[in-house]
């Protein structure tokens, strides 16, 4: 895991390209998208009767896990103006259209609407992240604690959502939040000052906390849903 990883980092820094170009790249990504999935996401179509646990649970630990690791790949494209910026944030907004589907597929169409677009909801948050990209390589740190201030924002809302849509604790459901936010801050602060150790062992972690919120939200679903 730790190879792939920092073979994942090396790979983010390529050429360098303008650092405003980011926000332009990411808006131009939010568009429909055919979904990343891979056999067990088909079976988050299938009504919630005959949706199982085990099915819900690996779907969700997986794309909340390709989440993490796009959202960082991209951030830290970003960061160092590379090329490969623009393909990496499109790939990161299929994901985030496969989690909505995922959502619309247990809550209806417009809970998974509202998870995808709503304010403070999911691609908000994505664009938050490019926004503290962007005053970070500018050493903007006005932008930079606007960004922060809005991601912190989002784990109120966003968490408020989830947990009304799940039962869980709204407390819980916000600092799990909270931690995935910091992490996915701490790796791009560290691989921007060229700490790439620390980058690399913050990207495992990141990683690692999405399998976390997978299968916790996977387990509150599948007891509301009565899920075997």
């Amino acid at each position: 895991m730790q190879i792939r990883i920092t073979r994942w980092i090396v790979v983010a820094a390529a050429a360098l390209v303008a650092a405003g170009a980011l926000a332009t790249a990411v808006i131009a990504s939010s568009q429909p998208s055919r979904s990343q999935s891979m056999g067990t996401h088909e079976s988050m179509h299938a009504s919630p009767a005959t949706l199982s646990k085990e099915d819900l649970r690996v779907t969700l630990d997986r794309l909340f896990g390709q989440h993490a690791v796009l959202a960082m790949n991209a951030t830290n494209a970003g960061v160092k103006g590379s090329k490969s910026f623009p393909a990496v944030a499109k790939a990161l907004d299929r994901n985030s259209v496969a989690l909505s589907k995922a959502v619309a597929s247990i809550y209806g169409p417009k809970a998974g609407r509202t998870f995808l677009n709503g304010r403070f909801m999911w691609r908000d948050h994505i664009r938050f992240f490019v926004a503290y990209t962007v005053a970070l390589a500018k050493k903007d740190r006005a932008g930079q604690n606007k960004a922060v201030a809005n991601l912190r924002q989002y784990t109120v809302t966003f968490g408020d959502f989830l947990a009304g849509a799940t039962g869980l604790p709204r407390a819980a459901v916000r600092n799990d939040l909270l931690g995935h936010v910091f992490e996915l801050k701490q790796q791009l602060d560290a691989y921007a000052a060229g700490k790439y150790a620390k980058a690399s062992a913050t990207y495992d972690a990141a990683y690692e906390h999405m399998f976390m919120t997978g299968d916790l939200l996977a387990e509150a679903i599948a007891k509301q849903k009565d899920l075997k």
